[in-house]
């Protein structure tokens, strides 16, 4: 599915330099900062009726104790991919040939967002995500086309490409997904996914490349096929594949989005810490488990972030809520996950909100989820040691990104 993204154009301020003398200066092209300020970034979509399309925007708030308004926003394309390293914001293109073929980045001050940089993209690839390799590398993942992009991490422009097309399993790409760097090498998920972007039936594992960024090699690909999960991430959520505090490797899998009711297969697989190998025996479909204080089963897992002491905040798809439209279903439900002891309870306090709005982040012992509910929605803070829920940013839009500063 193609979507509409519609890029601004940023504004320059032409800058008049006065001298004594009466000789005409150079006027030069001086980049104010754009989308607010503050601590927090927020990412926001307006959808429209089908729910596939809209508009969506990033700006910077002081806090996110506050109601939001998305003044003083830039808009970026459809629910834009956002990547952060440091206090440089990297802004993804949409998948199709319509829009802006490059991938923007901000650099954030007190007083805003400059644009510092923009690496063109080639037609069809569908850059996702990227991710710092080495202090002077970025791996730019490409959905599409079967290889990674490097670019220098400084100069943000394109050095070199790693060709991962041959492990794709039917076609030319094996769909790269997120990534995570562990002991001086980059695990990179495969969604391996068909012409409706799910998995093929004849493919239902996880596939992870382990690449060598000191000579830009792909070492090896690893493969678990015993638990049948699928889908190892989702590429615009880097929260999905993490390290616990022993080092161990988890990916969260997504499976067939809960679309699928003859397999709802989704959950973890693990790669331990001290190997290039998957542990098939710590392999968990959540399927099977009936989430306290439901009477649902999780049949697809939408997101997750790792909190700590085996505990992860996620969102799960619940099938029975899924409606006639996808997109506009409210059918996610936030949930607290023990990887030890397999279990998952129902977060009371959280929405119910649709696939818009499954942000999740850490701030400070809280943990905020994005909800775009039906008598409310924007951020809600939750306290893992109490339980307690309450709502911090007020909002219209669908909040799909926050990250705090």
């Amino acid at each position: 599915m193609n979507t509409r993204r519609i890029w601004l154009t940023l504004a320059a301020a032409s800058v008049l330099l006065l001298a004594v003398s009466c000789n005409k200066k150079k006027v030069e092209k001086v980049d104010e900062p754009v989308g607010g300020s503050g601590d927090v970034l927020v990412g926001a979509t307006i959808k429209n009726a089908d729910g596939a399309s809209g508009s969506s925007y990033i700006r910077l708030i002081p806090s996110t104790e506050t109601k939001y308004d998305n003044s003083n926003s830039i808009q970026v394309g459809f629910g834009a991919t956002i990547c952060i390293l440091g206090n440089d914001i990297y802004v993804f293109p949409e998948d199709g040939p319509t829009g802006k073929q490059a991938i923007t980045k901000y650099t954030r001050s007190d007083k805003g967002l400059t644009q510092t940089g923009e690496l063109q993209t080639d037609p069809g690839s569908y850059p996702i995500n990227l991710a710092q390799v080495t202090p002077e590398k970025l791996y730019i993942n490409n959905y599409m086309g079967g290889y990674l992009t490097i670019a220098d991490a400084k100069t943000f422009k394109q050095k070199g490409k790693i060709d991962i097309s041959s492990y794709a399993h039917s076609d030319n790409s094996p769909n790269a997904s997120q990534g995570i760097m562990r002991d001086g090498l980059y695990y990179l998920t495969l969604n391996q996914g068909g012409e409706n972007w799910m998995p093929y039936e004849d493919h239902r594992c996880v596939d992870v490349l382990i690449i060598d960024p000191k000579t830009d090699k792909v070492q090896t690909l690893i493969s678990e096929k015993e638990s049948g999960l699928c889908f190892p991430t989702r590429p615009f959520l880097k929260n999905m594949i993490f390290t616990t505090e022993a080092n161990d490797i988890y990916i969260a899998c997504t499976g067939y989005f809960g679309f699928n009711p003859d397999y709802l297969k989704s959950g973890f697989v693990c790669i331990p810490s001290g190997t290039q190998a998957f542990d098939a025996s710590r392999s968990w479909d959540i399927s099977q488990t009936t989430i306290e204080g439901t009477n649902y089963k999780p049949a697809s897992l939408y997101n997750t972030k790792y909190i700590g002491n085996n505990l992860v905040a996620a969102y799960v798809g619940i099938l029975e809520l899924n409606g006639s439209n996808p997109y506009t279903a409210r059918n996610s439900m936030a949930v607290l996950i023990d990887l030890k002891a397999h279990t998952i309870k129902q977060i009371a306090g959280i929405p119910l909100t649709d696939g818009h709005s499954v942000a999740i982040e850490m701030h400070g012992n809280e943990v905020i989820f994005s909800a775009f509910g039906k008598d409310k929605s924007g951020l809600f803070a939750f306290n893992p040691k109490t339980m307690e829920v309450r709502q911090t940013l007020e909002a219209a839009e669908n909040i799909n990104f926050v990250h705090f500063f």
